[in-house]
């Protein structure tokens, strides 16, 4: 499956009126996993039959007979699909996420196994960098870390400095990307502009002489 958010724009009613049972969990990954058609993982066969589990596809060729978690953030779940998707949803939904911690107390599992699938999630969730932002975009450049004694301004100590690309569209925000860079120089910030900045994007920023060409 291709990463991103599976649940973008489903609203919590929704998703609790579609999800009622179990079936409908595999149905929607079959649907999602399988919308450019299949092709067997074993031997690249196109052709299939219905499978051992619910909507699971079996190989008319080697056999192989994958379910609709194979390969997917659910997959080897030690936990039921039901609390796979429920995670799911409450972390790629939520504006502040929940912590493992709270997973673990509203879900009544052990907090590494929570760790362990919120991680999954995330690398899941994480950004293909295909699309770039396009029409105007403000750009900037900011420190993370505890405050250092001594350290003022552009100086970083043991901060992290992190420059952040954020899409305008009017009155509202679009796509965001954000990266670690080594300092505030044109040639650090290159590499980000070039990755997530279309060329013909109008492009904000302060007056800072690293963003100067």
């Amino acid at each position: 499956m291709g990463r991103g958010n599976i649940f973008k724009g489903v609203k919590s009613i929704d998703f609790y009126h579609r999800f009622n049972s179990e079936e409908p969990y595999y149905e929607y990954l079959s649907e999602i996993k399988w919308k450019d058609d299949y092709v067997c993982k074993k031997c690249e066969n196109i052709h299939y039959c219905k499978g051992r589990l619910s909507y699971s596809r079996h190989c008319t060729r080697c056999k192989y007979d994958e379910s609709p978690t194979a390969r997917t953030m659910f997959d080897k779940c030690k936990f039921s699909i039901e609390q796979t998707f429920h995670i799911a949803f409450k972390i790629s939904t939520k504006k502040k996420g929940m912590s493992s911690l709270e997973l673990s107390e509203e879900y009544g599992l052990r907090q590494k196994t929570c760790w362990e699938f919120k991680w999954k999630i995330q690398q899941a969730m994480q950004s293909s960098k295909n699309t770039s932002i396009y029409r105007r975009s403000t750009y900037r450049e900011f420190y993370v870390g505890e405050e250092e004694e001594g350290v003022v301004g552009q100086k970083a100590g043991k901060k992290k400095l992190i420059v952040v690309a954020l899409e305008m569209q009017g009155v509202e925000f679009g796509k965001a990307y954000a990266q670690v860079i080594d300092d505030v120089s044109s040639k650090s910030f290159k590499p980000s502009f070039e990755t997530y900045i279309n060329k013909d994007t109008t492009v904000i920023t302060n007056e800072w002489n690293g963003y100067k060409p």
